[in-house]
């Protein structure tokens, strides 16, 4: 893998999703991606991105530790721990394909053409990041479950909103997210939506 990465490209690409791609860097070598060696990595691929402020020519582990739980608590692009280990969800995989490209110059933003969400739509995908339904669904999205109740409001609906509101609800939602690449979030809208909690009322 090519070692020297533009750093006027590097240097405008967001550091959670530099590490996202190292992780996949350490990962398809066959190596376990601990902690350790994922701060190796990331200095090795992004030295001006991960670098002490004063000594430069050393690695700073602790501009890792926050980005590194955004990406395992609210966009579910890693999961593991110091302890065990870190590994990438197929969101995370795709999410470092995309970096791989815009590292070899390509324009990703250009050809994706996400949407900027903004006001209402903004908040409305925030309001699902931050429910405690998501967070369980990233948790655990093999034995994941949701009730009736749960489903409503996460649509901002109550137990007496029509079905056909609901469903509309739904599919706004899931437009938004995909509109506005919110790529974790179509992933747990579709779960959702696959446990049907709704219980096939029309």
């Amino acid at each position: 893998m090519d070692k020297n990465f533009d750093q006027r490209i590097y240097s405008k690409i967001e550091i959670g999703r530099l590490m996202v791609f190292a992780m996949r860097s350490i990962l398809s070598s066959g190596e376990e991606c601990t902690f350790e060696r994922l701060v190796k990595e990331c200095f090795t691929l992004f030295p001006k991105s991960f670098c002490l402020f004063r000594y430069p020519q050393w690695p700073d582990s602790d501009k890792l530790g926050r980005p590194l739980r955004n990406l395992r608590e609210k966009k579910g692009w890693v999961t593991g721990s110091p302890k065990t280990g870190f590994t990438l969800t197929k969101f995370g995989e795709r999410i470092a394909t995309e970096v791989g490209h815009q590292l070899q110059g390509a324009n990703v933003a250009k050809q994706t053409a996400p949407k900027q969400l903004k006001g209402r739509e903004r908040i409305l995908m925030n309001y699902l990041k931050e429910s405690d339904t998501y967070k369980r669904f990233v948790k655990d999205k093999r034995t994941f479950s949701l009730t009736e109740a749960e489903f409503r409001s996460l649509l901002r609906c109550t137990l007496e909103t029509p079905i056909r509101i609901v469903k509309q609800n739904l599919i706004r939602c899931k437009k938004l997210a995909e509109e506005g690449n919110e790529i974790e979030i179509s992933e747990f809208l579709k779960a959702c939506e696959e446990r049907n909690p709704l219980g096939g009322k029309n």
